[in-house]
């Protein structure tokens, strides 16, 4: 799952780019069907919300999904040991990447 997938795609003077300032992000908490589960920060993940990703997902792609489920902007400031975490179901990721998904052309 790549972020850019959640932008919708435009033409500007012949030129295909991303419009930034249209992003289906936004939507996800309100497209959640699951409960979250919680995930409290230790002094190991500080800085790293990669590690969080691994921890609760097995794989470290969705550390910024947890981060905009919980409101966090700079990761690598406002993480902090002992802080708790929404972590969001993995099905319900899935589900909001496939409805909101940019589709390459062919």
């Amino acid at each position: 799952m790549y972020r850019t997938n959640f932008y919708n795609k435009v033409t500007v003077n012949s030129v295909e780019e991303l419009d930034f300032l249209w992003n289906s992000l936004s939507e996800f908490s309100n497209q959640v069907e699951y409960n979250p589960e919680y995930y409290r920060v230790v002094a190991g993940d500080v800085k790293r919300p990669d590690l969080i990703s691994y921890k609760c997902y097995g794989v470290v792609d969705f550390w910024w999904i947890i981060m905009i489920y919980n409101d966090i902007e700079n990761p690598l400031a406002d993480l902090e040991p002992g802080m708790l975490l929404k972590i969001p179901n993995e099905i319900d990721i899935y589900n909001f990447q496939r409805k909101y998904r940019v589709r390459k052309a062919k």
